[in-house]
């Protein structure tokens, strides 16, 4: 378990099944006394009561479910989750068997929701990230539209901009602070979210591959 904090989530998810169970048996119970009483199966008492029950637990699940399942990190304030950043240079493939240099391969699908699959390295370590999560920038400015949803160190990037003549992958992760409101939607600890920006000094460096089924 990542934190904690997120027991409090699964002590409150407990509650929210048990009170299921028991607003059920609890109704059929009073609708049993009902017919072995008074020798009829409905009342406005009943059904009044049935009512509060039902809307106060429908309260209570839609707001544990908002808050594990709906939630939008990106509207978050830095009092709920922590960003790190980390740059590293990219390492060129000499592409043997495609007789090309390049900085990243690319992998378009061909499936009804076209996705691309990039493949890059640094020193030592191999990536592949989708599209869905990361971007290719090979224009002047290295941070392109997608890439500009987040917070970037602008004096960083220009510095790996120079340094590593524009090849270079900047990640950005999103944690969940560890505290009670984030144990609450059981986020506490865990990575939020992820997102590649894969610098390339021109598309010339980018290999583009045929299609893969997703």
């Amino acid at each position: 378990m990542k934190s904690a904090w997120n027991l409090v989530g699964m002590g409150l998810w407990l509650i929210v099944l048990v009170a299921l169970v028991w607003m059920v048996h609890d109704m059929r119970v009073r609708r049993i006394q009902l017919i072995v009483k008074e020798h009829r199966s409905f009342s406005g008492k009943n059904l009044t009561i049935s009512t509060i029950e039902l809307v106060v637990w429908l309260l209570f699940f839609g707001g544990m479910s908002y808050t594990t399942f709906f939630q939008n990190v990106n509207q978050l304030g830095s009092n709920r989750v922590s960003q790190t950043t980390r740059y590293e240079p990219l390492v060129i493939n000499t592409g043997a068997s495609s007789g090309s240099a390049y900085y990243v391969e690319v992998d378009n699908s061909d499936g009804k929701k076209p996705v691309q699959r990039y493949t890059y390295l640094t020193e030592g370590e191999k990536y592949q990230v989708s599209s869905t999560d990361a971007t290719v920038s090979d224009g002047k400015k290295p941070i392109n539209l997608p890439a500009s949803a987040y917070k970037w160190d602008e004096k960083k990037v220009t510095k790996y901009d120079q340094r590593h003549q524009k090849a270079w992958v900047g990640v950005i992760e999103t944690t969940y602070k560890k505290s009670f409101v984030n144990g609450l939607g059981l986020h506490a600890g865990r990575l939020a979210n992820r997102f590649t920006l894969i610098r390339i000094p021109d598309h010339s460096f980018m290999l583009k591959n045929s299609g893969y089924s997703n």
